[in-house]
């Protein structure tokens, strides 16, 4: 007759356990739902030649590239991820396929990125400089800001802005109305921005 071997209390207690799914969690390691350096909201451009399009947004801007994630042809921008001050920005390149199209497609933007920057007086003049074109003069506003508004090469709209200080009642008067707002021409299909062509 084969005796079965008793298991003491020592030996009982080598078993392992399998924590519990609440204990496994606590244990895993935490992950922040927003990534390190986003804001809750972060505006995403459709581009038409994001490359040149980053070039310029760098030249502008001093923007500092993040991240590029390139498509299998080495030239397709599929993301990529700029910093403009404190602010994240990411862009694509249009992509009519997937029904991704620019501001150039359309004719117009429907949006506008607003920008304040303590160097923007310099901001403005590198960006005409670069092909940028006045939709709204760059001068002092009644509002306690020194403001003006443009179009870049691909079709966004951005308004520039730094505080100044508000003026008084007697000074104002120099707000501007619609009458100060030049249309809005977007490069035609054969005069894209060649000045940042990669």
């Amino acid at each position: 007759m084969t005796k079965k071997a008793s298991l003491g209390p020592k030996a009982a207690g080598t078993a392992k356990k399998t924590p519990s799914a609440p204990t496994a969690n606590r244990r895993a390691k935490k992950v922040a739902p927003v990534p390190k350096g986003y804001r809750n909201v972060t505006p995403q451009l459709v581009v038409r030649g994001a490359q040149a399009a980053i070039a310029f947004y760098q030249d502008v801007f001093g923007a500092e590239v993040v991240k590029r994630v390139l498509a299998d042809d080495g030239v397709t921008l599929l993301h990529g991820e700029i910093k403009i001050g404190n602010t994240m920005l990411r862009l694509c390149d249009e992509m009519p396929v997937f029904g991704i199209l620019s501001p150039l497609c359309y004719g117009t933007s429907a949006s506008c990125q607003h920008v304040y920057m303590a160097d923007a007086d310099e901001i403005w003049e590198r960006a005409l400089a670069a092909g940028a074109v006045v939709l709204m003069a760059y001068e002092d506003r009644d509002w306690g800001e020194r403001f003006g508004r443009f179009v870049d090469p691909y079709g966004h709209i951005w308004s520039l802005a730094r505080r100044i200080p508000s003026p008084k009642p007697a000074q104002r008067g120099t707000l501007a109305d619609a009458s100060s707002l030049q249309a809005i021409v977007l490069p035609a299909e054969d005069e894209d921005a060649t000045q940042y062509a990669a």
